[in-house]
């Protein structure tokens, strides 16, 4: 009997472990909440811990979407914009100001 309820209660924290999973998601795509996953995740307590391989794909896929939110991702995105030169230009360009401001006699 106490192997049947340890077996269980393993069953339900893994569907949970999978629910919250399938949560994120839904809260990322902005799709609608599925009550069985809710009903889920709070039969074992509300708080669930998910497995370390399961933590580590949520983890890079976050890292991912900051990544393609922030201002190089975006233009990362644009066709045809070579980062590489334009890192270049930027650094010539910062030179070129401070070259001017040692000249400037009011700096």
């Amino acid at each position: 009997v106490v192997r049947r309820m340890e077996r269980d209660a393993q069953f339900a924290q893994r569907k949970a472990e999978r629910a919250t999973f399938r949560s994120h998601f839904r809260d990322k795509y902005r799709l609608p909440k599925n009550e069985t996953d809710d009903n889920q995740i709070q039969l074992v307590g509300g708080d669930v811990e998910l497995p370390k391989e399961l933590a580590k794909m949520i983890e890079q896929d976050n890292e991912e979407e900051e990544e393609k939110n922030s201002v190089i991702g975006q233009l990362s995105n644009i066709q045809n914009l070579d980062l590489d030169s334009l890192k270049d230009k930027a650094s010539a360009t910062l030179e070129d100001l401070k070259q001017s401001a040692e000249k400037c006699a009011v700096m």
